[in-house]
C-alpha cells in the first residue's frame, strides 16, 4: 500500500485578493472547501494544511486535518511550488504527494480519487489537472493550435489547448526529490500526465470576479443537492 498524503498549501498573504484563503465564501473560509474535499477522499492516507500561519493552522486542526507549519522563508511571493513541496516531502515522507489547491473550491473528494487512480493506472510520476479549451489560441501573438493563413478551421476540428489549473497535482515523491536534488526543480518531473477537469471544477480564485463566480456556483450546487434530499 502506498502512503498517499494530501497537502493543502495556504499562505496567509496574497496580493490580488487579500488573505483569500481566510475569506468567507457562503459563510465558510475558502480553505474549508479544500479541507472537506480532502477529507472526503477515500485514497488519502493523511491530510495536512501546509502554511506559515497559525491562524490557518487552527482552522486545519479545528476541521480535523493536520497542520504542517512551514518556515516563513517558504511563504513569500517568490517561493515556488518546487521549494515548498520539496520541504514538505522531505519531512512527511509520502510515497505519493497529492496537492489540493485551496483556490479551487469546486473540487470534491471524488475528483481527487479519480486523479489518483489515473496517476496509478498509468504509472505516472507527475499528474497536473488541466482544463481543455477548443478555441483558436495565440501566445505572444503567434498561433498555437491553428494556421491563420488558411481557411478558418472549425473549433470542433482543432486540437484543444491545455491550460494548467493546478486544482489537484500528484507527484511520486521519490522522483520529485531526485529531480529537485539533481537539477533544482521538479514540478514536471519524470513521466508526466495531464488530467482534464470540467470548466466548473476548474474555477480558480485569483480575482474578485472569480470569488463572485465561485460563490454563485457553490450556491447552485448546494441548491441541487438540497433538491435531491
Amino acid at each position: 500500500m502506498y502512503k498517499i498524503i494530501g497537502e493543502i498549501p495556504a499562505r496567509y498573504g496574497s496580493k490580488r485578493v487579500k488573505h483569500k484563503n481566510l475569506r468567507l465564501m457562503n459563510e465558510k473560509p475558502l480553505i474549508w472547501y479544500a479541507i472537506q474535499a480532502a477529507k472526503n477522499s477515500e485514497r488519502l492516507s493523511e491530510v495536512y494544511v501546509n502554511s506559515e500561519s497559525d491562524i490557518i493552522g487552527k482552522i486545519a486542526v479545528d476541521n480535523g486535518v493536520k497542520f504542517y507549519k512551514r518556515d516563513a522563508k517558504l511563504a513569500t511571493d517568490a517561493t515556488t511550488s518546487d521549494e515548498f513541496n520539496y520541504d514538505f516531502i522531505k519531512t512527511t515522507k509520502p510515497d505519493i504527494l497529492v496537492m489540493i489547491n485551496p483556490v479551487s473550491p469546486l473540487i470534491e473528494g471524488k475528483d481527487i480519487d479519480s486523479i489518483i487512480e489515473f496517476f496509478l493506472e498509468n504509472e505516472y510520476d507527475t499528474v497536473i489537472a488541466i482544463r481543455e479549451e477548443k478555441l483558436q489560441a495565440f501566445c505572444n501573438n503567434k498561433p498555437i493550435n491553428f494556421n491563420p493563413h488558411s481557411l478558418l478551421v472549425k473549433t470542433q476540428d482543432i486540437p484543444p489547448i491545455q491550460i494548467c489549473t493546478w486544482s489537484v497535482c500528484v507527484w511520486r515523491a521519490e522522483t520529485f526529490i531526485k529531480s529537485y536534488d539533481t537539477i533544482g526543480y521538479a514540478v514536471f518531473s519524470g513521466k508526466v500526465g495531464f488530467y482534464p477537469l470540467s470548466m466548473l471544477k476548474s474555477v480558480k480564485i485569483s480575482t474578485e470576479e472569480d470569488f463572485i463566480l465561485a460563490e454563485a456556483l457553490l450556491k447552485h450546487r448546494r441548491k441541487k443537492e438540497d433538491e435531491k434530499v
